[in-house]
């Protein structure tokens, strides 16, 4: 029987040594007393049994500590999604540390400021998100000293400084005690791990040791995601560049190949016209040539069309000049690169290209800028040889009007006979000949007569030449508008001289034209082409002083007129129909298509405004003379009741 109760006292103790703390300790106590042992003997055994439960209790605690870090470190070892593997540690860090919340905060700026990523327990969404700034709470703390942190009751927390909005969260958190960790690789801290109970609590060195292994194996998983990151970003980089280079090598042979057929077309005599063509063949884009203002260089109705508005064109051809690069301009839902073309002090003009996806930008752009710079030297060569043609042929009608010059020596100039000419009031602006002698090409010649020019026009300017004069006028008018748009002056004024048929007739056109010009100005004309043909009736009242014609019909209708500007009546026009029907109430009242007593109230009026005697020839005369003048002022103002 005492052998059996040995045995059996062996194995209870045995059986309670592996027990988990306070187990199986009553049936032992049992035992011992059925034994007969001496209560020295009881008191020795079960202190043995209970430190060996003990013991063995936090070995089986250790190994499940181990099996967690080292399935973390296999997991690591395959790191793969860095999210998956950091959600997992927390979760085991928050099992195994058995707190009520367990997250980790990672370093979110330079400033140092950390930010909640991962956590396991929580419950409010504002926590799970929640920043730290720096320099305050237990992060911060944590993150500075590099070293393990815990508190018993984090309100009473005075080893740093508390920001309301941290003390809100944790509070709505009902967070009391907390350890935290640094999350460190070498010098540099990546954030830090914490865990968390919702009542006040002393945390043991196990607890801290077992914290600490789970925050180096979390700071290996953010070093090595940064690492490979960065490895992936700088392959990426790598890879991008390559292929940068790859492209811009390409680019370079298509736009070097341009660029030297360009100079093989300038070698050959090629026009800006040609370039533009070549340009636009190459890159699969209409591509068209403006002068600096704007205005396109190839004729047409619809030059102008395809093209941005003449201001945010302008624009860009300023920002090109200033950059030396294409721009782009955007007008409506329509885009154009813009690149000017660049004289030594000048914008020659510019290149305008449809913004399509034809050809890459990196060849387009470079093309354009390219093809600029050919066309300057293109252009360089144009003018200078336009200037010295111009100035050339300057000379020889200049000579021909002097008289210093015979007749003969226009056919070396032109194929053509003279037939007419015009003179242009340009107020002495620089750059006018040249201008104008492009504008008339080989349709006649330009020269400078005092402030102005003069264009001897030739029989190739059209078969209206001879019928009035309307090919005359209508060629000057082109040369006229295309000054005032060059010189950006719209008060351009022309008067187209009568027909010749002979240097002395030529002679005698451009006198008349050039004191028909000086005749315009009093009279308030200006910005248009007139015939001097229309002045023919009132030149013997100019006297050879051009403001004599103004003074004149001032003299005579000064009161007429004040009085229809005041009173807003029709007196003038009432007397241009009058002298236009032959002084005939009737046959103005007609034209006007008012009562005969109508108009002979008006005539009334007219009589009490006037000095003179309307029974005097004389007078009538004068006046009559002063209304078809002040007619004519007004059909080439474009005033009502012209």
């Amino acid at each position: 029987m005492a052998e059996n109760t040995a045995s059996a006292l062996v194995r209870e103790v045995v059986a309670a040594a592996r027990a988990e703390p306070g187990e199986r300790m009553l049936a032992l106590t049992q035992l011992l007393t059925e034994a007969d042992a001496a209560a020295s003997d009881v008191e020795e055994i079960l202190a043995a049994v209970q430190e060996s439960q003990q013991q063995t209790a936090r070995l089986r605690r250790r190994t499940v500590e181990l099996e967690a870090l080292f399935s973390t470190a296999r997991e690591l070892v395959r790191l793969q999604d860095v999210t998956d593997v950091l959600r997992r540690l927390v979760q085991r860090a928050h099992e195994l540390m058995g707190t009520d919340v367990t997250y980790l905060s990672e370093v979110d700026n330079a400033q140092g400021d950390l930010r909640v990523r991962y956590s396991a327990g929580t419950v409010t969404p504002e926590f799970r998100d929640l920043l730290v700034p720096a320099g305050y709470g237990l992060a911060s703390l944590v993150a500075d000293s590099r070293e393990p942190v815990w508190v018993r009751e984090y309100t009473r927390m005075a080893d740093a400084p508390h920001d309301p909005s941290i003390d809100d969260a944790v509070a709505r958190e009902g967070l009391v005690s907390f350890l935290g960790v640094p999350l460190a690789v070498g010098d540099e801290v990546l954030g830090a791990l914490f865990a968390c109970n919702r009542f006040a609590h002393d945390f043991t060195p196990d607890q801290v040791l077992l914290l600490s292994a789970f925050a180096d194996h979390a700071a290996a998983v953010l070093h090595s995601a940064r690492v490979l990151a960065e490895s992936a970003a700088a392959r990426a980089r790598a890879e991008e560049a390559y292929g940068e280079l790859e492209r811009h090598l390409a680019a370079t042979q298509i736009v070097g190949g341009i660029h030297e057929e360009l100079t093989a077309a300038v070698v050959s005599g090629a026009t800006l016209i040609d370039l533009v063509a070549t340009v636009s063949d190459r890159l699969g884009r209409r591509v068209r040539a403006v002068d600096e203002t704007g205005l396109p260089l190839d004729a047409g109705a619809d030059a102008r069309a395809g093209l941005p508005r003449r201001r945010p064109l302008t624009d860009a051809i300023r920002e090109s000049r200033a950059s030396g690069h294409a721009v782009a301009v955007v007008d409506g839902e329509r885009r154009w690169l813009v690149v000017a073309i660049l004289g030594a002090d000048r914008v020659l003009g510019a290149m305008v290209a449809d913004d399509e996806d034809a050809v890459p930008d990196d060849v387009a752009r470079p093309t354009l800028e390219r093809a600029a710079q050919v066309a300057a030297l293109v252009s360089f060569k144009r003018d200078a040889v336009s200037a010295i043609r111009a100035e050339r042929r300057a000379r020889v009608l200049g000579a021909v009007l002097d008289g210093s010059a015979e007749a003969s020596v226009l056919s070396a100039e032109v194929v053509h006979p003279l037939v007419g000419a015009a003179a242009i009031d340009v107020r002495g602006r620089e750059g006018a000949l040249t201008v104008a002698a492009d504008a008339v090409g080989d349709h006649g010649l330009v020269t400078v007569r005092e402030h102005g020019l003069v264009v001897a026009w030739t029989a190739s300017v059209g078969a209206g030449a001879g019928a009035g004069g309307a090919g005359l006028v209508a060629a000057t008018e082109r040369v006229r508008r295309i000054l005032a748009e060059k010189l950006d002056d719209p008060s351009v004024t022309a008067v187209v001289g009568a027909t010749v048929d002979g240097v002395p007739a030529l002679r005698a056109s451009v006198e008349r034209a050039v004191r028909d010009l000086r005749f315009l100005g009093p009279l308030g004309v200006s910005g248009a082409t007139v015939r001097s043909d229309d002045f023919a009736p009132y030149h013997v009242l100019s006297s050879g002083e051009p403001e004599a014609a103004a003074r004149f019909v001032d003299g005579m209708l000064g009161p007429v007129r004040a009085w229809d500007e005041r009173r807003g009546t029709a007196l003038v026009d009432t007397l241009v129909a009058y002298f236009d029907a032959g002084e005939s109430r009737q046959g103005a009242a007609t034209a006007l298509r008012v009562h005969t007593n109508t108009v002979q109230q008006r005539l009334d009026r007219i009589w009490t405004l006037l000095d003179g005697d309307p029974a005097d020839a004389e007078y009538r005369f004068r006046l009559q003379a002063a209304v078809r003048l002040e007619r004519l002022r007004r059909e080439l103002l474009g005033l009502p009741g012209s």
